[in-house]
């Protein structure tokens, strides 16, 4: 039998060479030890991800971290997780730091294994935090605000929609129950409607009464 003819030897290009260096990392990586997660609970006030990773990188290499934020407020829930180089490293932190008083809180930490572990648990965690509550109330008072008009007297006024008429009778019933109760005799319709009655109590108002309220006509007078 023919003996087995040997590799060809690879050409020292640079692509070779990028080839081989990732090779060589690779199997360091399978060779090395695996990477460790820490859960890190009832964090204090004004503990963010800066804090997290200044104070934890003396145990050593930090990879990464992710501290919980609630979605509405973009606030720290007070737990999160952090991850690093070494399985050892990780271990340690969490027997040393567990019930570790840390400004008024004594911290939980909690060696997390690579089976409990999400595998969505740090995704976005370079992502910036942001607080979303001046989005959201910029938004809503676009939404109150650029609503469409109509014209009334020459003149484009905000149309009202049907919830903020309920609203605006509902005030006008509380206003006028609270004066009836103090016994003042005030015409709120008058005010509110520009200086007129309202249009319900007008069509129930008998026409005498309304030829009384018309102001009469002074007589003009000449001088001689």
């Amino acid at each position: 039998m023919e003996a087995a003819k040997p590799a060809p030897k690879r050409r020292k290009t640079k692509a070779n060479r990028l080839t081989e260096a990732l090779e060589a990392d690779a199997d360091k990586d399978e060779e090395a030890e695996p990477r460790g997660v820490v859960y890190l609970g009832s964090l204090p006030n004004g503990f963010f991800e800066p804090q997290m990773k200044t104070y934890f990188s003396q145990f050593g290499e930090v990879t990464r971290f992710r501290l919980s934020r609630s979605p509405k407020t973009g606030g720290s829930k007070g737990f999160g997780f952090i991850e690093f180089r070494q399985e050892s490293v990780a271990k340690i932190v969490a027997q040393t730091m567990n019930k570790y008083l840390l400004g008024d809180r004594s911290l939980v930490c909690k060696f997390k294994p690579k089976d409990e572990c999400h595998p969505k648990m740090f995704k976005g965690w370079r992502r910036k935090p942001f607080d979303p509550r001046p989005r959201r109330r910029e938004k809503q008072m676009l939404s109150v605000n650029d609503r469409p008009t109509v014209e009334v007297d020459g003149q484009a006024v905000p149309q009202l929609t049907e919830l903020q008429v309920k609203h605006h009778e509902r005030r006008r019933k509380k206003l006028k129950g609270k004066l009836r109760q103090l016994e003042i005799d005030y015409d709120v319709d008058e005010i509110l409607n520009g200086g007129g009655t309202a249009d319900n109590e007008a069509e129930a108002e008998e026409p005498e009464a309304q030829e009384q309220k018309q102001p009469k006509k002074k007589k003009r007078r000449f001088v001689p």
